[in-house]
């Protein structure tokens, strides 16, 4: 866990989260929660018969979401507010029982005209447990300088 002011950064700096593995309820509260009702991810019967997976999938929000969940322990309480998420991509299906982590590279540190915050941007990727990467994205924060 980095927990780390804004200047304490630099570009090229990697950082890895916990693992969590996704569970059969996670597919099911995410798609309860979100609306979400393709037969890709509530349907297994058709999932079987129909899908390029040949069983539902997570859907890919939610694998994003868990990062986001996965990030914030990283930047933790230096986080002033989350300027930008972007650039998804989604080149590998999430499924129950997969286990996930997420790993974080510093991409950038931009000064702002306020003299107790910066921005850092950083690439996010999601890994499972065969090194495959579900998900990557990018994003923009704005960081104390400084500790309390």
């Amino acid at each position: 866990m980095a927990q780390k002011t804004y200047e304490e950064y630099s570009v090229g700096e990697v950082f890895e989260s916990y693992a969590r593995t996704i569970t059969e309820a996670d597919i099911v509260n995410y798609t309860c929660f979100a609306g979400l009702k393709l037969p890709m991810f509530i349907d297994e019967e058709f999932s079987k018969a129909h899908s390029l997976f040949k069983t539902r999938v997570a859907p890919g929000l939610m694998t994003a979401s868990i990062a986001a969940g996965m990030l914030e322990d990283i930047l933790g309480k230096y986080t002033l507010a989350a300027l930008g998420l972007d650039r998804f991509k989604f080149s590998a299906p999430v499924k129950a029982g997969d286990t996930l982590h997420t790993r974080i590279t510093v991409e950038g540190l931009k000064d702002v005209s306020a003299p107790d915050r910066g921005v850092l941007n950083v690439k996010i990727e999601v890994v499972n447990q065969d090194g495959v990467i579900p998900c990557v994205f990018h994003g923009a924060f704005m960081m104390r300088k400084g500790s309390f």
